[in-house]
């Protein structure tokens, strides 16, 4: 038994109970080395097959750390027979990923994915616990799956269970999952203990230094004594002197060592310096270097070591004393052996690299392979250390900094932008004024832009391509395509159209160099630049060609950004059709793939086409669910956008605690990341929240500084809708002399569609004395053909206020009372209440007819479901079973089948068909995006 570890023990036995009723749970164990998490791990193992419980295990090793996904073939092997029970794309891409089959193409998360997909089907049969040691060095891939899977059980009835060190990013990176801290024993437990593991007696006094000494690290307390002799744990014979337990630690492990014969300790270290704990590849090795199986058999029976169809140490700490204790000469040797015996290519080369003591091109170009094999298989950050050792190991310098170059671009990409760059640097210093001068400043380009300096990686870029356009006009064009993606970052829609024209400028009439898809993108680019700017016309001639190739099966090999921004501009200027082409094909493509990295943005862009367009509760499930799939990936520039467009529909709905929750956090991140031209968004919807609360003077300000951010970049009105509203607010707490110049300044740069004329002519009908009537009726004639039920309800509401004011209660009700209809159908229930507030001053019901108040009972039912329940019964009233439900939300069925439950309860209700009715009029036509 455990002993001081009830409150761990009680809280992990509470998650197995759980499991049995089809719940699941994640749990990280986390403390110092020594602290008991194995242990803990460990009587997990032994409770949950006493349960009769299915148990996955996997465990990092610091030497297995550069091998992609090492940790998951480990843990996931026995249930590979299962792969034809899940999604396809996801099986392929388990597959690939641990090299079952050859590489193929794959998004980042389709792996995590495929994990969850694969222990749901398993835990159909009974519950499942997984259990993972040492996550602390399991290789980067394989750690984000087990974090993904973490964040996104539901109820399959798993409980996974991960235990590391207190190492910062580790722990960072866990977020979102519930975490543990195995805290000190006790000194009672730790005397118990100390008593219990020593073979000779401890006096009272000894054992109260050594319990000092150990600061309840159990570790401590068992291996301790082991370096003292029995006259010194008697206290007859005094201690050295206060020594920390670390060192402690380690003491008694090299005396333990130093105790074994000298073929023991090879054979120890040859198990060390494994990157697998393979028994046979083992036992190949001992016979490689002339040692018996039998050299062992003293650690076993020492108990440092065990075989059980694998090689396993006591404890990593163990394992890296031998390691670290041993001659370098013989380290190496050893890995040569290893290297012989080694089955992987990875696997060899990383042995062949440890046992190198001077730069080899052999070893080099071996260590390449497995560098470029581990990005094939989507383990980028292995492929970056297997490049930047490769490059070490080079003999040319031409070849160094090349395979610098690849190990750059990688560490951007896995977010060490900062080491990125460092290695662009010595790049640039081994060769300059090379042949590969253009790549190197191609990649330093791409890691500024990633350490948020898109300025200076647009300077770099251009100085560039101007001074090869004349020799490779081709390769210059592509840089100033690069360079034109920094103004996306910066909002700076000018810039970029300058940039992408001179692109296109040099692909222009040359079929020798013309490369299609730059020429697509710099069209692309510079249409959603002209769109941004309210050139319609100009948009409309270089997107509409563009179009087939922005619906075809290839746009999943494109920045999805680029992509979906074409979607999102055709929603400034109210072109649908073309929007919800893109948004839903790409996102539709997206769910097919798991390609969770391309279907954040396009999602959140489709939130905002289903909200100008009144279709609230998709737009909720959709910006709900971007956010939610950015937050898990640690996407932050598309959570900052997620997040702001998941706050303005909350704001619109009053849902005033999350609206400025996700507003201020969108806002922080965007400041973080140098992003005005996002940040705008998160400020329009604090503002909007404000407004539709009645704090108008809060309303302004926030609405000035959007103002303020949109005057520098130049956009037209329609990209973030606030003008209208900026003039409303200043109107209302009585500034009229500065909202008849926010009137003027909105009229300026109008764009956006007919919402723009139609909000124009409602402020002036706000401002108006005499003339405005007149105002209103030109407003909501404008409204008939926007599409946008809200600003068509926004100017009834401003409109009936005008005529109670004017004492037409009359003519008033009929504009409040469609404003209110509108409201309450939408959701909208700030405005609804101060519509309700205006019908009740006429003297009139505030209320519809009973069409009305059938619409105002669903609205108000659904309101009672979260965003994430929404988005279900969203894709379930669209006729999709469970399954396909969650293969399309990267969840498990039986998590579907619970949230079901909990709509049908909520709602009362209980059949699909039922379901799919009250959801018809809430929700768009069925699409590819479902």
């Amino acid at each position: 038994m455990l002993l001081g570890r009830q409150r761990e023990l009680a809280h992990i036995e509470d998650l197995l109970t759980a499991a049995q009723d089809g719940t699941s749970a994640a749990l990280l164990l986390r403390g110092e080395p020594g602290i008991g998490k194995s242990a803990l791990l460990r009587a997990t193992l032994d409770q949950a097959t006493a349960l009769g419980y299915g148990v996955l295990r996997t465990r990092g090793f610091e030497s297995e750390s550069d091998i992609p996904f090492a940790g998951l073939l480990e843990l996931l092997t026995p249930l590979l027979p299962l792969r034809d029970r899940i999604p396809e794309v996801q099986a392929r891409a388990l597959g690939s990923a641990l090299a079952l089959e050859p590489p193929t193409p794959f998004d980042r998360f389709a792996v995590p994915a495929g994990m969850l997909s694969l222990l749901a089907a398993a835990a159909e049969d009974k519950p499942y616990v997984v259990l993972a040691d040492d996550v602390h060095w399991l290789d980067d891939a394989s750690r984000e799956a087990l974090i993904f899977v973490g964040r996104r059980l539901g109820a399959e009835g798993v409980v996974l269970l991960c235990a590391s060190r207190e190492v910062r990013e580790v722990v960072d990176a866990f977020a979102g999952v519930d975490q543990l801290a195995a805290a000190p024993l006790d000194d009672g437990d730790a005397a118990e203990l100390l008593r219990r593991e020593s073979k000779h007696r401890v006096s009272d006094a000894v054992a109260a230094d050594l319990v000092a000494t150990a600061h309840g690290n159990p570790l401590a307390l068992t291996e301790i004594p082991r370096a003292l002799s029995a006259e010194q744990l008697a206290g007859r014979e005094p201690l050295a002197g206060p020594v920390a337990a670390g060192d402690r630690i380690e003491e008694a492990f090299a005396r333990q060592l130093a105790d074994l014969p000298p073929e023991t300790r090879e054979a120890l270290l040859v198990a060390a310096a494994m990157q697998t704990g393979r028994h046979d590849l083992f036992v190949a090795a001992l016979e490689a270097r002339g040692l018996a199986a039998a050299a062992l058999d003293p650690a076993i029976s020492a108990e440092l070591i065990a075989i059980d169809g694998r090689v396993d140490f006591f404890h990593p700490l163990l394992r890296s004393a031998v390691y670290h204790a041993a001659d370098p000469v013989q380290r190496r040797s050893v890995h040569a052996t290893l290297a012989d015996v080694a089955t992987a290519p990875a696997r060899r080369a990383w042995h062949l690299a440890a046992a190198a003591d001077a730069p080899d091109e052999e070893v080099a170009a071996a260590l390449e392979l497995a560098a470029s094999e581990a990005r094939a298989r989507g383990g980028v950050a292995a492929g970056a250390r297997a490049y930047e050792r490769a490059a070490n190991l080079s003999t040319d310098d031409e070849a160094r900094a090349r395979r610098l170059l690849e190990a750059a671009s990688d560490f951007a990409q896995v977010g060490q932008a900062d080491h990125a760059l460092a290695l662009v640097d010595l790049a640039q210093d081994l060769i300059p004024g090379s042949a590969l001068v253009t790549e190197i400043v191609r990649v330093r380009g791409r890691v500024e832009m990633r350490r948020g300096a898109p300025v200076t990686a647009h300077d770099l870029l251009v100085a560039e391509a101007e001074r090869i356009q004349d020799e490779d006009p081709g390769a210059a064009a592509s840089l100033l395509v690069e360079a034109a993606v920094a103004h996306m970052m910066t909002g700076d829609m000018e810039a970029l159209i300058a940039a992408g024209d001179r692109a296109r400028a040099l692909l222009a009439g040359r079929d020798d160099i013309s490369d299609p898809v730059v020429e697509v993108l710099s069209g692309v680019l510079v249409g959603e630049a002209h769109a941004a700017l309210g050139h319609e016309d100009e948009a409309d001639a270089l997107l509409d060609p563009a179009m087939p190739f922005l619906t075809s099966e290839y746009v999943l090999t494109m920045p999805s950004e680029l992509v979906g921004m074409a979607g999102q501009c055709a929603i400034w200027y109210e072109r649908w059709d073309r929007a919800t082409g893109v948004l839903d094909h790409l996102v539709g493509l997206a769910r097919e793939a798991s390609a969770i990295n391309h279907i954040i943005y396009p999602l959140a862009a489709h939130a905002i086409l289903d909200f100008r367009r009144g279709y609230w509760a998709a737009s909720l499930a959709d910006a709900s669910e971007a956010a939610r799939l950015a937050r898990e990936t640690n996407l932050q520039p598309l959570l900052t956008f997620s997040l702001a467009v998941l706050a303005h529909v909350e704001a619109a709905m009053g849902r005033r605690d999350d609206a400025r929750a996700h507003g201020r956090e969108s806002v922080q991140i965007a400041e973080l990341l140098n992003g005005p031209a996002i940040a705008v968004y998160g400020l329009n919807a604090m503002a909007l929240d404000a407004l539709g609360a009645g704090e108008v003077e809060a309303a302004t300000e926030l609405y000035d500084r959007v103002h303020r951010f949109t005057q520098k970049l130049h956009t037209q009105r329609g990209v973030v809708q606030y003008g209208a509203d900026r003039v409303e607010a200043l109107a209302r707490l009585g500034r009229t002399d500065d909202a008849f110049q926010a009137l003027e300044e909105f009229a300026d740069r109008l764009g956006g569609g007919r919402w723009a004329l139609g909000a124009l002519a409602r402020c002036r009908g706000i401002l108006a004395d005499k003339t405005a009537e007149h105002h209103f009726q030109t407003a909501l004639s404008h409204h008939e053909h926007d599409g946008q039920p809200f600003e068509k309800a926004r100017t009834q509401l401003a409109y009936g206020e005008r005529l109670r004011r004017d004492r037409r209660r009359a003519d008033a009700r009929e504009q409040l009372s469609a404003a209110l209809d509108a409201f309450e159908r939408l959701g909208a229930a700030p405005w609804a209440d101060r519509a309700r507030v205006e019908m009740r001053a006429t003297g009139g019901a505030a209320a519809g007819g009973d069409a009305a108040e059938k619409e105002a009972v669903a609205a108000a039912g659904l309101e009672e479901l979260t965003a994430h329940e929404l988005q279900i019964a969203r894709l379930v009233a669209y006729g999709m079973t469970n399954r396909e439900v969650a293969a399309k939300l990267f969840l498990s069925p039986k998590t579907i089948e619970y949230h079901l439950s909990q709509i049908y309860r909520k709602l009362d209700l209980r059949s699909r068909t039922q379901l799919a009715s009250l959801m018809a009029q809430e929700l768009p036509e069925p699409s590819k995006a479902a």
